[in-house]
């Protein structure tokens, strides 16, 4: 049941980072389209990406607790603490990076480049913490 479990979790940070390498390409095309109508729909897409993050990183922490307790792995582990807390943070980002950028597009405050700086500083920012919790995950480091 463990390997099953172990599985199903890998699976949830496969769906859980793997549609932010997409947004790239996207996002270099938001930043130069001109009709306003493909904007939204590269928005939508945009927006779209970003639940299917969201509910993949819902399974991928039930799927990562059921690992640790078939895994019989204590709370206290250094990676699994230190997991926790980039867990704790990414969702606070998550909800804070992308939710307030994304409420301009269409607005009075609306400006493109703008708009698109941010959500690719925060798609970068993201990743990188998508990563460290990847690496976490695969190393075990025995920080203390």
């Amino acid at each position: 049941m463990y390997h099953l479990v172990v599985y199903l979790h890998i699976l949830g940070a496969i769906l859980s980072i793997g549609p932010f390498f997409v947004l790239f390409p996207l996002l270099k095309r938001m930043a130069n389209e001109k009709n306003i109508h493909t904007l939204k729909g590269y928005v939508d897409s945009f927006h779209l990406a970003i639940q299917v993050v969201k509910h993949a990183g819902h399974f991928l922490i039930v799927f990562g607790l059921l690992a640790m307790w078939f895994g019989h792995y204590p709370w206290h582990t250094p990676w699994i603490a230190c997991t926790f807390i980039l867990l704790i943070s990414s969702v606070v980002y998550l909800a804070n990076a992308f939710k307030p950028t994304m409420r301009t597009f269409n607005t009075p405050q609306f400006n493109q480049q703008t708009f698109v700086k941010k959500l690719r500083r925060a798609v970068y920012i993201y990743v990188i913490l998508l990563l460290i919790m990847l690496w976490l995950m695969v190393a075990k480091p025995m920080f203390w």
